[in-house]
């Protein structure tokens, strides 16, 4: 018993030398990313120094540094016995746009299809997505999520997106308008035609077409020009007019 006690105390002090020499520390960091930031600029967010002890990092931790970044949405960190870390990050893609104000200007941010806004600025001017409107933000919103009323709305968008591209490609605004008694009603408006249209809180392919096909067909009457929005929520269609105009 004392003879085992006496060798764990001299072996003990052996494998701390061994963990922690120059032979065990992080000397290589593979980096695999699907966008453009710096070597430098992402191992300086995961925290990574040099000479970080093989067994001493945890990987969990060095992910959990990286995706506080809100353009990043998977973070796998792998360790490679003995001495190297593989980094594998994806970026986070915008479905949409929304609008903020800073200083008094409006400015774009990036929605995923998660609902996390993860850019903004002057650069997404060029981006031909849909846009949110009708939000209050408090502050810059860049790392917080859209309403939760929207996330089915964002997750029928991401459906259109896979599966009917053209569809998605006329949608050009979506205007957020709340309801009185909770829940949202959606003003959508298309790239093709003025005239709003008025539904729910979802959408489909379906629901697409027969708002082209109505829109279409009403661009061709005279009085065109005298209708306010148009309402599918009922599941028929509702003509609403300007004030001094009559219809149904």
């Amino acid at each position: 018993m004392l003879w085992g006690l006496v060798s764990a105390a001299l072996l003990i002090p052996g494998i701390l030398i061994l963990m922690e020499g120059p032979w065990m520390r992080i000397t290589r960091v593979h980096v695999h990313a699907d966008f453009g930031m710096s070597r430098e600029e992402i191992l300086r967010q995961a925290g990574i120094t040099g000479g970080i002890s093989y067994f001493l990092l945890r990987p969990g931790e060095v992910a959990a540094r990286l995706k506080r970044n809100p353009l990043i949405r998977e973070a796998q960190v792998e360790k490679v016995f003995p001495n190297a870390l593989r980094l594998d990050l994806v970026r986070r893609r915008p479905l949409a746009l929304t609008i903020f104000s800073r200083e008094g200007r409006d400015v774009l941010a990036a929605v995923d299809k998660e609902g996390v806004i993860f850019d903004a600025g002057g650069h997404l001017a060029t981006v031909d997505l849909p846009v949110f409107s009708g939000i209050t933000f408090q502050g810059v919103p860049v790392g917080s999520r859209m309403p939760g009323t929207l996330q089915h709305l964002l997750d029928d968008l991401h459906r259109l997106h896979l599966e009917e591209p053209k569809l998605f490609d006329r949608i050009s605004e979506l205007r957020v308008v709340p309801r009185t008694k909770g829940g949202v009603d959606i003003l959508l408006f298309t790239a093709d035609y003025r005239i709003p249209v008025r539904i729910g809180d979802r959408i489909s392919p379906e629901l697409c077409r027969w708002i082209l096909v109505v829109l279409d067909i009403l661009s061709q009457q005279e009085r065109a020009d005298q209708v306010a929005e148009v309402d599918f929520r009922s599941g028929e269609v509702v003509y609403r007019m300007k004030e001094g105009a009559r219809g149904r």
